[in-house]
């Protein structure tokens, strides 16, 4: 089979455009899981961003619109997630999945009253596809990189934004210290409780922004249940994986989204593997991200563990 340039890049592209959700959703989980917040019901905040995005087209027609009514979908839910995570010291892997499965049933219902009767979308251009002067016209890279939705350049400049914060400024130490250590920052007069809640927060605005993506832009605007089909959990894989570095999680994610591309474009690069199993191998690498997390000493030490004023480790 003839593998021509242009064949490359269409796989590139692929593959970075199926990316952009999950690495949106992962970098918000490294930054409350820095926090020491284990934000399991990722999978339910990207839901709930996807539906109010849905809603949000239906509402007014503007896709840009509709990605910011995805960004408050997820942070309401987080907003109710980290009540009984954060403040009710609820266990955060049962509240977690418990909320996931909240979240399937919650977004059938929204579509099914709020959405049976949606018109058709309008066009979404003006957040599918962003050209970059002079950048866009490199062979390859050009229509891989600078070719595609301004979410993903956001994304890009948001990793490099929460890696300047956790290395130089006083907020990201002051997250990666409750995370550390949440009673020995308490002992120093700092906020646990608020920090974390902010932190979770912001995770449910960056994972409705990815599931505002999967409905407003991967999927031209249609809700569909349980839409995000365990990315959710892949974006947490993907934090651990990347051993909560928000660099090295821009990395992986697009490499994951190379993975997945694999499984529409493969047949034109020559390789001749099983779609089932090229599906399944995003989630094999995260069964060893989980292990990963099982043996590694770079987790956060309270990761996971609620906490209350005068109670040690």
């Amino acid at each position: 089979m003839d593998i021509n340039s242009v064949t490359v890049a269409l796989f590139l592209a692929g593959g970075v455009r199926l990316s952009v959700p999950v690495l949106l959703a992962a970098l918000g989980e490294v930054v409350s899981e820095r926090a020491g917040v284990f934000t399991i019901g990722l999978e339910g905040l990207m839901l709930f961003g996807a539906v109010a995005s849905a809603v949000g087209l239906a509402s007014t027609g503007s896709p840009v619109t509709a990605l910011a009514c995805g960004m408050l979908g997820g942070l309401l839910a987080a907003a109710i997630l980290s009540l009984g995570t954060v403040l009710a010291r609820a266990n955060q892997i049962v509240m977690g999945i418990g909320f996931n499965l909240f979240a399937v049933g919650a977004t059938s219902l929204i579509r099914e009253l709020m959405l049976s009767d949606a018109p058709p979308a309008g066009s979404l251009r003006s957040v599918t596809v962003m050209k970059l002067p002079w950048l866009a016209d490199i062979p390859v890279a050009g229509r891989a990189l600078f070719s595609q939705s301004p979410v993903f350049y956001f994304a890009v400049l948001l990793a490099v934004g929460i890696w300047l914060m956790f290395r130089f400024t006083r907020l990201g130490l002051l997250l990666r210290a409750v995370g550390e250590n949440a009673a020995a920052a308490d002992a120093a007069g700092q906020p646990v409780l608020t920090l974390r809640f902010a932190a979770t927060l912001f995770t449910g605005l960056l994972a409705g922004l990815g599931g505002a993506y999967l409905c407003v832009i991967a999927s031209g605007g249609a809700f569909i249940d349980n839409m995000t089909s365990g990315r959710g959990y892949l974006a947490i894989a993907i934090a651990i994986f990347a051993r909560w570095m928000p660099m090295r999680t821009l990395v992986v994610a697009i490499a994951l989204g190379l993975l997945e591309a694999l499984q529409f474009q493969g047949q034109y690069l020559g390789i001749n593997i099983a779609a089932p199993l090229l599906m399944a191998t995003p989630f094999a690498v995260a069964l060893i991200a989980w292990i990963v997390m099982g043996r590694a000493g770079a987790a956060p030490a309270d990761l996971g563990r609620p906490f209350l004023r005068g109670e040690g480790r």
